[in-house]
């Protein structure tokens, strides 16, 4: 039974990194504004995962080939580009249209970085793009949804 889970989650993990692939080759490449997502739940998956998936010399082979198909698959999974781009706002494995969206709002976030909360279907999203950016922002996101609040120290004159 457990040879089938192992083999089951190799697939699965291999199914990852062949939809992430896809994404790196095709979508990146319509992101307009490269934005970023929280890499400090990101960290704390993949802590957690390296705890839990680590290499062992009396690990069998498809069992160190699982967990090393799972690393790959977080670690590569950083590689795909988050943003806006023509069809909405884009996250790891979906894209939120722009159509569906309720509300922006664009607020500072630590010393020199902006926060996106985008509102959608009773969820809420977010990413984060360097302050510098904030007019390149504004202007990509009004192409398609006109309702952009701004935090009000981020005032563009």
């Amino acid at each position: 039974m457990t040879l089938i889970l192992n083999y089951a989650l190799c697939i699965l993990a291999l199914l990852a990194l062949g939809g992430e692939t896809y994404l790196i080759a095709r979508r990146n490449r319509t992101i307009q504004v490269k934005g970023k997502d929280d890499y400090f739940t990101l960290c704390l998956v993949m802590l957690f995962a390296m705890l839990f998936l680590r290499p062992s010399t009396e690990a069998g082979l498809v069992e160190s080939l699982r967990n090393t198909l799972i690393l790959m698959a977080l670690f590569f999974s950083i590689g795909v580009k988050r943003g806006i781009s023509k069809r909405g706002i884009e996250k790891l494995g979906f894209v939120v249209p722009w159509e569906q969206i309720t509300g922006i709002q664009i607020a500072s976030y630590q010393m020199n970085k902006l926060v996106l909360l985008c509102s959608a279907n009773k969820r809420s999203y977010k990413l984060f793009f360097p302050k510098y950016r904030l007019k390149e922002l504004v202007y990509e996101i009004q192409k398609y949804y006109p309702r952009v609040m701004l935090e009000e120290s981020l005032k563009i004159s």
